[in-house]
């Protein structure tokens, strides 16, 4: 290999260390959990679009609606959070809720068991709920202001939960 060569060689060799560098470091920032943005969709959060939600759209009770839904709209921030008992991305997250609940007394926190429909009616719909753990976040308007897909850190969900009081 003449010394030209070389150079070239060296030279690509740094670029792609420095891409595969780069790509490496893009993502290491991020938290274990999935969140998804509240988005605008064309339905006003009332369809199938995959638990996209229409933070345009107040999320108002429908026939089928918990009572405790029911009550806590309109008038104060609320968390709800359907579940799958026993996996391990759902457990930590429930017990996260739990231990967030006495510190926001002022919320109104409804926990789901997704086997038992009969406790949250049509509210499943109305969220758009998706593979559990499914957490929405609704401020004291009725708004839906952030939803969490799957795993969410404690501190993570403990400063969302500031930021819905803040609205």
């Amino acid at each position: 290999m003449s010394g030209l060569s070389r150079q070239r060689f060296g030279v690509l060799v740094l670029i792609l260390v420095a891409i595969v560098f780069a790509l490496g470091c893009s993502g290491g920032e991020e938290t274990p959990s999935t969140v998804a943005p509240v988005t605008t969709t064309a339905s006003g959060g009332s369809g199938t679009n995959g638990g996209e939600l229409s933070e345009d759209v107040p999320l108002t009770p429908t026939d089928g609606s918990p009572a405790e839904y029911v009550d806590a709209f309109g008038s104060r921030p609320i968390v709800v959070l359907f579940y799958v008992p026993g996996n391990a991305d759902d457990t930590s997250v429930f017990d996260t809720v739990e231990r967030l609940k006495s510190s926001f007394d002022r919320y109104e926190f409804l926990v789901y068991d997704y086997k038992d429909p009969d406790a949250y009616g049509t509210l499943s719909q109305l969220l758009e709920a998706s593979y559990p753990p499914y957490l929405v976040l609704i401020d004291g308007a009725g708004y839906p202001r952030k939803v969490f897909h799957g795993y969410v850190d404690e501190g993570t969900l403990n400063q969302s939960l500031v930021n819905l009081g803040r609205l």
